[in-house]
């Protein structure tokens, strides 16, 4: 049947009914029936396994030990030993990346950017973290969990196997949100589960096509950050190298396959974790960046990971001496983080800054006064020893003038890059002096505003004192057991 066959016939014994074709990939539930009951065991759905479960759990956990990315996950873990550098990114250092090749027995692409743009190395590098036979702390992953693995049970390997397969799945697609990588990765899978299966020539249309109909946003995230390279046949090749299907030209669904598309139906977005999960130790460096100035304008700030998308609001404000007075939101992948007074989206003090670039897979961006666009890209750089002492975040570098507050285009003004004034500014709000300057400042507007005589200053100076013994803001404590 070909693909694009989707004309809808009226069947002659009954002129009123119309009768849609099946397609090929539409038969999910004819074979979904014999594992279902596999799926709901390993689910929780039932503590009973059906006849003869016992042995098909021993088969998939051994395709599972034999599959490319863990085998490989392995060695990598081995090779790792005590500790190797990472970037911010969790992925090895550039400099790293021959030495891992040739621990892996690969040939490297005469130039790479990074770790992540060698498959054979970065699929069973995540593999590796998602089975926990690798950890990573303060910028360094070591091995780990080594001998638990070659001692786990059947179906611990498959519960660490699909952790591993759905860590590689959403690291492949360039998208923010993880449930669209297993998507797609269910997708496929469902293509190639199909009676008849789609024969060699038509498989990457026939997982394109399927793509494509489940809705824009989800193609996008499909169809991007591959370049030349046609992204169902990048997608069966991660699906080969975790055993999903045959590592042949014909590619065909593998039990294991079989098994993992009734798993991803029956634990769903569950594998994907969340975001309670993201390690929150540490301090980040971060370089924040005014757009669309010149000459160029940056601050790089050592800030807490535990810190929140709010207090970094904050710390931006006093580097580049923003005053306050305007509305502001952080962009992070498709969504808006910001004051949740103001009916922002997502509210910036329920995310710290580990989560958030966890989430994120290019840069954050915070924008200031939406009039004038003040438009920031924050980068995080690295993780770093925290600074001895410091209670509070540290501005440890910048360049250039940052232009004065509504001063207009017309006489633009600007503030000079002063290192030790902004620190000084960061110590007061680490103390929560910079919340009771901003309060000070409002406090004696409204006394010029309101008092005209004696009784008024009186009443005046009761409200202020009120408001200030009432606050239920209190400053945020920035000491954490890092710093």
């Amino acid at each position: 049947m070909a693909l694009d066959d989707c004309d809808v016939r009226e069947a002659p014994a009954e002129p009123a009914q119309r009768q849609t074709p099946a397609r090929p990939y539409d038969s999910e539930l004819a074979w979904a029936r014999c594992f279902w009951p596999l799926a709901r065991w390993w689910s929780g759905g039932s503590t009973l396994c059906p006849v003869g479960s016992d042995d098909l759990v021993d088969d998939l956990a051994r395709s599972a030990r034999d599959c490319a990315a863990l085998r490989n996950a392995v060695v990598l873990a081995d090779w790792v030993g005590t500790g190797r550098a990472v970037t911010a990114k969790r992925v090895l250092r550039r400099a790293d990346v021959p030495v891992a090749g040739r621990a892996l027995g690969i040939e490297l692409p005469g130039r790479v950017r990074s770790a992540a743009d060698v498959p054979a190395l970065h699929w069973p590098w995540m593999a590796a973290l998602g089975a926990g036979l690798l950890s990573i702390d303060g910028g360094r992953a070591v091995s780990s969990a080594l001998a638990g693995w070659q001692a786990a049970r059947a179906d611990e390997v498959l519960d660490l196997w699909s952790r591993s397969f759905v860590m590689a799945l959403t690291s492949l697609f360039d998208s923010d949100e993880e449930s669209e990588a297993l998507e797609i990765g269910r997708l496929a899978l469902t293509v190639l589960a199909s009676e008849p299966a789609p024969t060699h020539t038509e498989l990457a249309s026939a997982i394109s096509h399927v793509v494509f109909n489940a809705g824009y946003e989800l193609y996008r995230a499909f169809d991007r950050g591959f370049g030349v390279h046609d992204p169902a046949e990048v997608t069966l090749e991660l699906l080969a190298t975790f055993g999903a299907v045959t590592d042949t030209p014909e590619r065909r669904i593998t039990p294991l396959g079989r098994w993992a598309l009734s798993m991803i139906g029956a634990r769903g977005v569950s594998l994907l974790g969340s975001s309670d999960d993201v390690e929150e130790d540490g301090t980040y460096q971060l370089k924040i960046a005014l757009q669309h100035v010149q000459p160029a304008c940056w601050r790089r700030v050592h800030i807490p990971a535990s810190a929140t998308l709010g207090e970094l609001h904050e710390v931006i404000q006093v580097a580049f001496a923003w005053d306050g007075d305007h509305l502001h939101a952080f962009t992070v992948g498709r969504r808006q983080y910001g004051d949740p007074s103001f009916d922002a989206e997502y509210d910036e003090h329920e995310i710290t800054l580990a989560a958030a670039f966890a989430r994120a897979r290019k840069p954050i961006t915070y924008t200031y006064d939406f009039g004038a666009d003040w438009r920031h890209e924050i980068t995080q750089e690295k993780l770093v020893e925290p600074t001895p002492n410091a209670t509070h975040p540290i501005c440890v570098d910048g360049r250039g003038d940052a232009p004065l507050e509504d001063c207009g285009d017309d006489e633009p003004a600007w503030i000079a890059f002063d290192k030790a004034g902004i620190n000084t500014r960061l110590a007061r709000l680490g103390s929560g002096g910079q919340e009771a300057e901003a309060r000070l400042r409002d406090d004696i507007e409204v006394i010029l505003t309101d008092a005209y005589g004696e009784a008024e200053q009186l009443t005046a100076f009761q409200t202020v004192w009120m408001r200030r013994s009432t606050s239920r803001f209190p400053p945020r404590c920035w000491a954490t057991p890092s710093l």
